[in-house]
């Protein structure tokens, strides 16, 4: 009974493992950005030069969530979204748990939002809070759009809704209006894994 309880777990925890989040490495199409290489030959917690390569303005948000996707999940979980938060507490004072949510900018809006969702890909719920608030702050950005859906498809996923995984990152692609912040290459990075999905439709 242990051994079949065993089994069970482990097949649980190979199929959300293969995951629209878990499943997508697009920062390899930004490892042409040192700080993108040394975060994906790090051991994926998050650091002070992280932080400051996320905080700073002179780095697109592009280049920032392939910075995220290159510190990985793990299925124990992690705890960088919490690490980032407080980074950023420290160094804007008129930010509180509180307040975070409608002070934030868009950028450190979409960076907690998916740092949460990589920390647990079983628990979408404040990321994708979060990831809507980035959004509805700047609608024009494919990066932030890219990310929201991916959060959606994770959470399609879970209520087994397999069509939802494609037909939401296939939106991203079909809308030309946003602004083109986030490598082509690394979309379709993204595609080639949820395309997968479109049998289900």
């Amino acid at each position: 009974m242990k051994k079949l309880l065993f089994l069970v777990v482990l097949i649980s925890q190979y199929t959300f493992a293969d995951s629209p989040l878990t499943s997508t490495d697009f920062y390899k199409a930004y490892l042409n950005v040192p700080e993108v290489l040394d975060a994906s030959n790090s051991n994926g917690i998050l650091t002070d030069k992280n932080f400051k390569f996320l905080n700073s303005k002179e780095n697109s948000i592009g280049e920032k969530i392939a910075l995220i996707n290159a510190l990985k999940w793990s299925v124990k979980g992690k705890k960088n979204a919490q690490l980032y938060i407080n980074k950023l507490f420290a160094i804007n004072k008129n930010y509180t748990s509180k307040n975070f949510y409608t002070k934030a900018s868009a950028e450190e809006l979409i960076c907690y939002a998916y740092l949460k969702a990589m920390d647990d890909y079983l628990d979408m719920s404040k990321a994708s809070v979060f990831s809507k608030k980035a959004l509805e702050k700047n609608p024009e950005s494919l990066t932030i759009y890219i990310v929201n859906q991916l959060i959606n498809a994770q959470i399609a996923l879970h209520n087994q809704k397999w069509c939802g995984v494609y037909t939401l990152l296939n939106d991203v692609s079909l809308n030309k209006s946003l602004n083109k912040d986030f490598k082509v290459k690394a979309l379709k990075i993204i595609l080639n894994y949820t395309n997968k999905y479109k049998k289900y439709c």
